[in-house]
């Protein structure tokens, strides 16, 4: 019996320093990576409504009437490339307009300085009116869309698509190592919230509730995140080691199809181009999302239609023509796909929750949140360890503390900060793009110096969630006053963005005070209470 109880012993000793092992290099990574991950999360599920903030940025400073005759496009085209200095020798893009985006945008390559021709000369972007053909705007003028995207993909940062795939990496390992600590309880103690027990019990429950539920979310968003963002690096294995540095073939292989014609230098009218885009955009089962001309007025101009197929899921087509004879040069389709590019267009749908409605990217948008509080608990837990352990530095408490609280609750402030210079910049402001990041920088990393300056971290948590209040409250008040009217016309005209992110924000309000009035409740009950409340002291 004592040999067998020995056995025992020995055998459960391996095991559990394993496990134990693994729960320690899930929360020492979980700690290195949770401000970045955090950043891409919160950018992510902003995002999420990329298309609708940029209909609440945009048009109620230039409202669109549905009831009024488009014009022409090939009269639009035209007349912006008498306007600008076109170089013929690069393509030239028109984004169609949609739904959420009632515009004409139009890329227009400049003609490279002299001496210079061996680089990318600059590329116009142009917000046009479909009604009057007016350009109303330079398209990166209302940037506060493309930042928070970009944010998501690339942090802003040069080398930030690498830097995110590294993340999404360490993550992906952060998912695997936690299914494997609590495999025995996974199914067991799938719903246990022990609100009876002491703070990290609860913390503990909560962060593990949020994990599970969210798991097959997660792995989707790490795996996803690996492909798009170390892209690059298994891309550079295949042209090395499988097409021996043959680049094109790769690409053709891959189901990208280029067209790199040399001109003609003859001239001919683009009117047959312009027959076919309308024949496209008439069709009920596909969707013409953007045009690229290639050699535009010359007897090679070729034209490149990318648009959505309605009828099948994740379904992008492609279709190239020859404009002088109307011949079909290539065509992706559900008929006539390729696998590898099919793959990426499913991940692609499946990443943007771009396939079943609002509806599920509201459930992308709560999954997204859940996640960004499961990393913040993740790092209380940690600092609640860590605080009762003589051997941690309390240099790194104190440097994990700030991060957590200025870093997170900075950026949901700066966020906020930047929706309301998005609304109250003027239109016409030069480098408008510009200011709004720097405001939205000045605002994080305000929040992230207070946090290391301000002692009592229960009292400064509570002013970054009033701050975020009071912001997006001036929001909404500076929505009302500047652009009221505005709204109201283009409610009753169909675009219906504006008023959704406006009720959105307006429930971020109301939630943000219900944590006010809680934090006052609680603070009510223990003034002096010790930092642990929220975030442990040093």
């Amino acid at each position: 019996m004592n040999t067998q109880s020995m056995y025992s012993q020995n055998n459960k000793k391996p095991q559990s320093q394993w496990v134990k092992n693994l729960t320690e290099s899930h929360s020492w990574i979980g700690v290195i990576i949770s401000p970045l991950l955090f950043v891409i999360f919160w950018a992510g599920a902003v995002t999420l409504f990329y298309e609708e903030v940029k209909q609440w940025a945009v048009m109620p400073h230039y409202p669109v009437s549905v009831q009024q005759t488009a014009a022409p496009l090939q009269q639009i085209v035209e007349d912006k490339l008498a306007q600008h200095d076109f170089d013929y020798q690069e393509h030239l893009m028109v984004q169609m307009p949609s739904e959420y985006d009632p515009y004409y945008k139009v890329y227009l390559d400049l003609v490279r300085e002299e001496g210079k021709e061996d680089e990318h000369g600059e590329v116009v972007s142009l917000l046009v009116d479909p009604n009057t053909g007016v350009s109303v705007a330079n398209k990166d003028d209302f940037f506060l869309g493309d930042f928070l995207y970009r944010l998501h993909y690339d942090l802003n940062l040069p080398g930030g698509t690498y830097l995110v795939g590294i993340i999404s990496l360490f993550f992906f390992f952060a998912l695997i190592s936690g299914v494997f600590i609590h495999a025995r309880k996974l199914f067991k103690h799938f719903f246990l919230y022990r609100s009876d027990k002491n703070r990290r019990d609860k913390l503990l429950d909560l962060h593990n509730v949020v994990g599970v539920m969210t798991l097959p979310f997660t792995l989707m968003y790490a795996f996803s995140g690996l492909v798009f963002n170390l892209a690059i690096i298994y891309q550079i294995a295949f042209v090395v080691f499988i097409y021996q540095g043959d680049q094109d073939t790769l690409f053709k292989d891959a189901g990208f199809t280029l067209f790199d014609e040399p001109q003609i230098e003859q001239t001919i009218d683009m009117s047959n181009a312009y027959k076919i885009i309308a024949q496209m955009r008439e069709r009920q089962d596909f969707h013409l999302r953007n045009v690229i001309f290639y050699n535009y007025g010359d007897e090679s101009a070729i034209i490149q239609l990318r648009g959505n197929d309605l009828a099948n899921f994740s379904q992008k087509d492609e279709f190239f023509y020859r404009v002088k004879t109307g011949e079909l040069l290539n065509k992706t389709d559900i008929n006539n796909y390729n696998v590898f590019r099919k793959g990426r267009e499913i991940i692609a749908t499946l990443h943007f929750g771009d396939f079943a409605g609002v509806d599920v990217r509201i459930l992308y948008f709560i999954l997204s949140i859940a996640i960004c509080a499961m990393i913040v608990i993740g790092n209380m837990l940690w600092l609640d360890k860590r605080a009762l352990q003589k051997n941690v530095s309390p240099r790194s408490i104190s440097i994990v503390r700030g991060l957590t609280l200025g870093g997170c609750g900075g950026l949901i402030v700066a966020t906020a900060l930047a929706f309301l210079l998005e609304r109250i910049l003027p239109a016409g402001l030069q480098s408008r793009s510009d200011w709004l990041v720097y405001g939205f920088i000045a605002g994080l990393v305000t929040a992230m110096i207070m946090a290391y300056i301000v002692d009592n971290k229960q009292r400064y948590l509570t002013q970054l969630i009033a701050a975020s209040v009071v912001i997006l409250s001036a929001t909404l008040i500076a929505d009302g006053y500047l652009f009221g009217e505005q709204i109201i016309q283009l409610w009753q005209s169909g675009f219906k963005a504006v008023v959704g992110v406006e009720i959105a924000m307006l429930l971020l309000i109301i939630f943000g005070c219900m944590l006010l009035k809680r934090r006052s409740a609680l603070a009510s009950r223990a003034i002096e209470k010790p930092l642990t409340t929220v975030l442990p002291n040093q």
